[in-house]
C-alpha cells in the first residue's frame, strides 16, 4: 500500500508542478511506457471510429479521469495523504462519472469541452495566453453546440480528440520527426473517423427510415384490406 501512496504523490508533482505549469505530460509515456501508450492508443481509437456508438462509456472514463484528477488536486494543495488521498480521489472520480453518464447534455458538454481544449492547446504548442484563449473560446462553443445537437457535434469532437491523442502516442514511438508525426497522424485519423462516424449515422438514420417505411406500408395495407372486407360485407347486405 505505501507504493500506491507514493505513486499517487509522485503523479500528483509530476501532474501539477511540471505537467501545468511547463504544459508538458511527456512523462506521462516516459514513466508509464508501453502500457501507457497502449492504452492512450486504444482510447484513440476508439474515439475516432466508434466515439458515437459509445459515448456514454467514454463520458463516464473521462468524468471518472477527471474527477480523480480533481482528487489529487486537492490533496495536494491540502497536503493530504494515505487513505484520506486515496478516499477523496476515488469520491470525486466516481462521483463525477456518474453525473457525466447520466446527465447526457452534461456529460456532452463537459467531455467536448476538455477534449477540443486540449486538442487545440496540443496542436497549437501549449504556449502563451492567446493559444489557451482561443483553446478555450473553441472548446467552449464545441461543448455547447455538442450539448445542443447531440451526435452531429459529438462525431467531430471524438475525431478531432481522438486524432489528436493518436497523433501524440504516434509523434512518441514513431522513428522519423515527432512534429511531421504527430501533426500527419492527427489529421488523418481526424479525417478518417469523421467521415467513417457520419457514414455510420447516415446508414442507421437511412435503416430506420427504411423500418418506418415498411412499418406504414403494411399498415396502409392492413387498412386497405379491411376497408375491401368492409365494401364486400356492405354490398352483400345491399343485395
Amino acid at each position: 500500500m505505501e507504493r500506491v501512496f507514493e505513486a499517487a504523490d509522485q503523479i500528483s508533482r509530476l501532474l501539477f508542478e511540471d505537467g501545468l505549469k511547463n504544459m508538458d505530460f511527456s512523462w506521462i509515456f516516459s514513466e508509464g511506457g508501453t502500457v501507457a501508450a497502449v492504452v492512450a492508443g486504444v482510447i484513440a481509437l476508439l474515439m475516432v471510429f466508434f466515439g458515437a456508438k459509445c459515448k456514454y462509456v467514454l463520458f463516464a472514463l473521462q468524468g471518472l479521469l477527471l474527477g480523480m484528477t480533481a482528487g489529487l488536486a486537492a490533496s495536494w494543495y491540502l497536503n493530504l495523504d494515505g487513505w484520506i488521498m486515496i478516499g477523496v480521489c476515488a469520491a470525486a472520480g466516481v462521483l463525477l462519472a456518474a453525473f457525466e453518464a447520466v446527465f447526457r447534455k452534461f456529460g456532452a458538454f463537459v467531455f467536448s469541452f476538455v477534449a477540443i481544449f486540449v486538442s487545440a492547446l496540443a496542436l497549437a504548442g501549449g504556449r502563451g495566453y492567446i493559444a489557451l484563449g482561443i483553446a478555450a473560446a473553441a472548446a467552449l462553443l464545441f461543448a455547447i453546440l455538442a450539448a445542443v445537437f447531440g451526435d452531429p457535434m459529438i462525431i467531430p469532437v471524438m475525431g478531432i480528440g481522438g486524432g489528436v491523442l493518436g497523433g501524440i502516442v504516434a509523434s512518441r514511438y514513431l522513428p522519423f520527426d515527432s512534429t511531421i508525426a504527430f501533426y500527419g497522424v492527427s489529421i488523418a485519423l481526424a479525417v478518417l473517423g469523421i467521415c467513417i462516424q457520419y457514414a455510420l449515422k447516415s446508414s442507421k438514420i437511412a435503416k430506420i427510415e427504411r423500418s418506418k417505411a415498411k412499418e406504414i406500408r403494411e399498415k396502409k395495407s392492413v387498412e386497405s384490406e379491411i376497408e375491401m372486407a368492409r365494401n364486400i360485407l356492405d354490398s352483400d347486405e345491399n343485395e
